[in-house]
C-alpha cells in the first residue's frame, strides 16, 4: 500500500473508532495501536476529536419549547401508567384480602373457589389461601395449551407443584405432572410456558415484580 493509501486508511479507522463503528475485534486492535503510540493514528484520533468539538461549541444553544416538554412528560407518564396497570392485570392477587386465619382448619370447598383471569392470555388463578400479614397466598394456575407467562422477580420464596401436564421455566427446565420447584427470595423465573397445558399449585409473595 502507497503512502495515501495508508493515510486513507488510518483516517477511515480514526473515524470509525470515534463513532463506535467498529467491531469488537477491530477496536482493539486499533486501541493496541494508540498505546503503542503509533504517531500517524495518535495525530489522527486527536485531529478528528479537535475537529468534533469545535462543531459542538459552534451549535447554537436551543430553549426546547414548553408545550413540546409538556406533551413528552405527559407521554411518558401515560406509558408508565399503562406498565404499571399491564403489572397488575397479571397479578391480581396484589389486591386479594386476607382470608380468616381464626379458623385453624380452614377449609375452602370446590364449590366456593372460582377461577380468575390474570389479564396474561390463556393463564387463570383460583385463589385458596391469602396471608397478607405474612405476604403469601397459595393459589392454583391454570394454563391453556401454547400459553405462557412473563419473567418476573420473586420477592420470597415460591414452591410450585404440578398437578397436570407440562410447565416449561426458562430455555432449560421442563416440568411434567408430579414435579417439584422452589424458587428462592430474589431469584428470576424466566418466562413459563406450556405446550400441552396444565394445572399447577404455587405458594407465593403477594408482591413478585414483572421483569
Amino acid at each position: 500500500m502507497n503512502e495515501q493509501g495508508q493515510e486513507s486508511s488510518v483516517a477511515e479507522h480514526a473515524a470509525l473508532y470515534l463513532s463506535g463503528a467498529m467491531s469488537d475485534s477491530e477496536r482493539q486492535a486499533f486501541e493496541a495501536e494508540l498505546t503503542a503510540g503509533r504517531p500517524d493514528a495518535v495525530a489522527e484520533v486527536r485531529r478528528l476529536q479537535l475537529a468534533v468539538e469545535g462543531l459542538a461549541g459552534a451549535a447554537p444553544s436551543a430553549t426546547p419549547d414548553p408545550g413540546l416538554r409538556a406533551e413528552l412528560l405527559q407521554r411518558i407518564s401515560a406509558e408508565t401508567d399503562r406498565l404499571l396497570d399491564d403489572s397488575r392485570a397479571a397479578q391480581v392477587w396484589r389486591g386479594w384480602r386476607s382470608d380468616d386465619a381464626a379458623d385453624p382448619l380452614f377449609t375452602l370447598y370446590a364449590r366456593d373457589g372460582q377461577w380468575e383471569d390474570t389479564g396474561v392470555e390463556g393463564v387463570h388463578v383460583r385463589r385458596l389461601f391469602v396471608d397478607r400479614a405474612a405476604n403469601r397466598m397459595t393459589a392454583m394456575f391454570r394454563m391453556a395449551p401454547g400459553a405462557s407467562y412473563p419473567e418476573h422477580l420473586h420477592d420470597g420464596p415460591e414452591e410450585c407443584y404440578v398437578l397436570e401436564g407440562d410447565l416449561h421455566v426458562g430455555d432449560r427446565i421442563h416440568m411434567h405432572q408430579g414435579d417439584y420447584q422452589r424458587a428462592m427470595p430474589g431469584s428470576e423465573h424466566g418466562r413459563q410456558w406450556t405446550d400441552a397445558g396444565c394445572l399447577l399449585l404455587v405458594t407465593s409473595s403477594l408482591s413478585d415484580d414483572l421483569i
